[in-house]
């Protein structure tokens, strides 16, 4: 089955924000686009399989950051409170200041005072200010999202990430708006920059083991890249890696001006289960020898 979403998948996309946020998108516009785009997906041929260079869209690479580094930073994680319902993290505590994460371009944040962001809030429920830290510095994993209790036992301070979905939960550590600091590129000058490979956005599949480091994720569409140059559609584009690999592999991101703040309603934690708003803000971004085409249906 072939799907193709506008503005992304799931709900879209979600903001705090009034009925400025629906015309921004331009809903009738981009419906024609939408429909022609999913009607070729049904005659477009299968995504190759092979190591090549991957681009990925904004709503992919909000998926990537979630999975990825998200819920992996969580520190309750590490420290195995979580581990019953979703996995603890392969970025153990030994590992804080000296461990490689991702290409000196990889920065990666949590700020709970972006406008608009589905992470924005004044302060967690533990009444830490919002504020913003770092998770990820110029590819050096330096920091976790953390509740005051976690925090004292790193002998720093809370980054203000305990929330509760409801008055009948209790808090418990949860993501904010994880972002991808932009670069200096644009998405033109990163195709123009690939000899051969795939662009891919629009999530559609998801898979990623319980230490947060072997993943597979399907993107909705693709699009070869020949010679600097975006070719014919695939459909059923797949991509698979191991995290500190993949982002090591990254070498160039889109600047701010192709920076898109993405809404994700649905984040679930917890046992009692919570469901959390959370925000990911990314522009896109390409990755070297990457195993594509690992599935089809």
């Amino acid at each position: 089955m072939q799907v193709r979403s506008y503005p992304g998948t799931f709900d879209g996309n979600v903001r705090q924000a009034g009925y400025e946020f629906v015309e921004e998108m331009d809903l009738a516009a981009s419906s024609r686009r939408t429909g022609e785009e999913a009607q070729a997906l049904l005659s477009a041929e299968q995504c190759p399989s092979g190591t090549m260079t991957v681009i990925l869209g904004t709503n992919q690479l909000a998926l990537q950051i979630h999975e990825s580094c998200g819920h992996p930073t969580e520190l309750d994680r590490v420290y195995g409170t979580e581990a019953s319902f979703a996995g603890t993290s392969f970025l153990t505590t030994e590992k804080l200041a000296n461990y490689r994460y991702g290409s000196d371009l990889v920065n990666l944040y949590a700020d709970s005072r972006i406008p608009g962001g589905l992470g924005t809030f004044g302060y967690d429920d533990e009444g830490t200010p919002a504020c913003h830290s770092y998770l990820v510095k110029d590819g050096m994993f330096v920091g976790y999202l953390m509740s005051r209790e976690t925090a004292h036992d790193l002998g720093t301070v809370s980054n203000g990430a305990m929330r509760a979905s409801g008055w009948d939960r209790m808090p418990i550590i949860r993501m904010t708006n994880i972002c991808l600091e932009p670069g200096s590129d644009t998405l033109q000058s990163l195709i123009a920059g690939t000899d051969d490979g795939v662009f891919m956005d629009g999530i559609k599949s998801w898979s990623i083991d319980d230490r947060r480091l072997n993943f597979q994720f399907g993107s909705e569409i693709g699009y070869r890249i020949r010679n600097g140059e975006l070719a014919e559609m695939v459909k059923n584009p797949t991509y698979t890696g191991i995290t500190p690999q993949f982002w090591g592999s990254c070498d160039g991101i889109a600047g701010p001006e192709e920076w898109v703040l993405w809404g994700v309603p649905n984040c679930g934690k917890g046992e009692p289960l919570q469901i959390m708003r959370v925000g990911h803000g990314t522009s896109p971004a390409r990755f070297r020898n990457v195993k594509v085409g690992v599935g089809r249906w």
